[in-house]
């Protein structure tokens, strides 16, 4: 996974901030724009607020975590957040944007979020199949705490059963993700 990251000086964060420039583009797998990143106060060790425009869904081959605590407001749209259960389980909750009015509880549109938890984001679709709708949240962080990455299921290679994760760091998951070929 490539990303194009800035650390800008206040004078650098100001000027792109006023232009309307995100601060920051992260590709998705296919080169894209998966994700557009604003950085509303200057970038800090101690606490950092984001605006993110989410274009396309995470990478689907494993679940990742955070460097940081966090929470996470969406503001406009909505997506499904796939996590895992303390059984193991796969399991989906909606989040949708507080200006939802089917969204009757605050839960699906704001949360708190551990360094260590595992998700993944996936954008809702379109009904005619036109593709992935944009979605926009505020996140607000915590101080970086560790390294994260992606937790890539392991499988015994004759049972095929499922016998734990292997975390494999971001800057190593790239085009083969799991270990599986590019």
């Amino acid at each position: 996974m490539s990303t194009t990251s800035s650390n800008p000086t206040n004078r650098d964060w100001l000027r792109k901030l006023v232009s309307g420039r995100p601060h920051q583009v992260i590709p998705n797998r296919d080169g894209g724009p998966y994700l557009r990143r604003w950085y509303l106060i200057p970038r800090n060790p101690f606490f950092n607020v984001y605006l993110h425009h989410f274009l396309s869904s995470d990478d689907d081959r494993a679940l990742h975590d955070h460097p940081w605590w966090f929470v996470s407001l969406i503001l406009r749209g909505s997506y499904i957040e796939v996590s895992e259960s303390a059984e193991g389980k796969m399991t989906a909750l909606i989040r949708t944007s507080v200006t939802d009015i089917r969204s009757a509880f605050w839960r699906r549109w704001i949360a708190f979020r551990p360094a260590t938890y595992r998700h993944r984001v996936v954008l809702a679709t379109t009904s005619d199949e036109r593709g992935e709708m944009p979605c926009w949240t505020l996140i607000v962080t915590g101080r970086r705490s560790r390294t994260w990455g992606f937790w890539c299921k392991q499988r015994t290679p004759f049972l095929q059963r499922r016998v734990g994760d292997r975390f494999v760091p971001w800057d190593e998951f790239g085009d083969g993700g799991c270990g599986e070929a590019a």
